[in-house]
């Protein structure tokens, strides 16, 4: 009974974290290892979120002593709202009974070896997932992006962000695998033993499911449901969810197989430093190639200098920049044109999720050459006919601005 209270209490403290993490209209994920926070760009052609891309990058660069960025509300944050969950391993309570007790730290080499072994399917997930161009992951990858973006700013940092990751992965780790590994999965079987007269067997896939599924619940951002049923954010929703779920159950079997909870701790930690540190330099390196090319602009050839001119006297300065830059931020291989993969993949960005067929038809009516890809200028005649990327989408696919 007092571990089921504990459990409860723990249940309770993961939601009072998350209901801390509101603000502004949206939830700033309270677990480092989901930095999805699912803030809702679905208005379809007309959300730009790539514009506050643009701004933090801007923001970051725009320090006078050029000195690092790091958001550090935000860090208080997510360290917080993990402080807040894990309060009992700190003050030597059931937390730190269940550290003591159930991870064996005796043999770095043993834990080690078998945390990155089993991190090593989670990678793999997260990289299908991160390469992947349908846009049931679009928000999942824009909110991570997102989110590291809220964290370090838009110039890579490369030793404040691998410390400041490394402390709130470490502690995420930590803190999530005594917590629904070693506290809220034994407890669970136990209850379902006894509860529900299972053996106990049974009752450990019991406790494994069920604490995955809280796992899962408690990784997702409710904010929009909160606002009434919405098909897109609640597919969104789901989707998290069930990555959640993915990683949820690999963490509760390399505590299973191992009976050593240092091993999922060991994993966790990887895994949450792997997104955000790669994240970070994945980003970062994008935007600084597409400002790169930006201050280039058409100084490389008389036909890029002419078209552009013919747009800043029709649209101003600004608004050849913010298409160029919009380009070579598509650009992702850069190779200096944007394919069908790289537009669809980037109009995500200013949630406009494109299906592939659609996809197809918005590049046929950039593509002048019918190269089949886009370069600058197909891109810069495609945007200044209708106003903006996602008008001249729009345009394509409806015929109408």
């Amino acid at each position: 009974r007092n571990r089921f209270n504990f459990t409860m209490k723990v249940v309770a403290a993961c939601l009072l974290a998350l209901l801390l993490a509101l603000h502004d209209n949206e939830v700033a994920s309270f677990v480092v290892s989901s930095p999805h926070h699912l803030k809702k760009y679905n208005p379809k052609f007309t959300a730009l979120p790539r514009t506050e891309i643009t701004s933090l990058s801007a923001s970051s660069s725009s320090k006078k002593d050029g000195g690092p960025v790091l958001n550090l509300g935000f860090v208080g944050q997510l360290a917080g709202n993990q402080a807040l969950i894990g309060s009992t391993i700190w003050t030597g309570g059931p937390g730190a009974a269940v550290l003591a007790r159930d991870a064996n730290f005796d043999n770095p080499a043993i834990w080690l070896f078998l945390g990155i072994l089993g991190v090593i399917p989670l990678i793999a997930l997260s990289n299908r997932v991160e390469t992947s161009e349908s846009p049931l992951f679009a928000t999942l990858n824009l909110s991570t992006n997102m989110t590291v973006l809220r964290l370090f700013g838009g110039k890579t940092q490369p030793i404040l962000a691998l410390v400041v990751s490394a402390l709130l992965c470490g502690l995420t780790g930590l803190v999530e695998e005594v917590t629904f590994r070693g506290e809220v999965l034994p407890t669970l079987a136990q209850w379902s033993v006894t509860n529900w007269g299972l053996s106990g067997g049974e009752g450990i896939v019991c406790g494994t499911v069920l604490s995955t599924f809280i796992f899962a619940l408690l990784h997702i951002n409710p904010f929009e449901l909160l606002k009434g049923f919405d098909k897109e954010s609640a597919l969104d929703t789901l989707v998290l969810f069930v990555f959640q779920l993915c990683t949820g159950t690999i963490f509760a079997l390399l505590y299973l197989i191992t009976h050593n909870l240092a091993v999922p701790i060991v994993a966790h930690t990887l895994y949450d430093f792997y997104t955000f540190y790669n994240t970070h330099w994945i980003v970062t390196d994008q935007m600084a190639y597409a400002e790169r090319e930006s201050l280039l602009g058409g100084t490389n050839n008389k036909k890029n200098n002419a078209l552009e001119q013919k747009w800043i006297n029709e649209k101003g300065e600004k608004f050849v920049q913010d298409v160029r830059q919009t380009f070579y931020l598509m650009d992702s291989n850069r190779d200096g044109v944007v394919s069908r993969k790289e537009l669809r993949v980037g109009l995500f960005s200013y949630g406009i999720k494109l299906s592939k067929l659609e996809s197809e038809t918005a590049l046929t009516s950039a593509d002048a050459d019918e190269s089949g890809e886009i370069d600058y200028n197909e891109f810069l005649a495609f945007c200044g006919e209708a106003g903006s990327p996602g008008k001249a989408v729009k345009q394509s696919l409806l015929g109408v601005l």
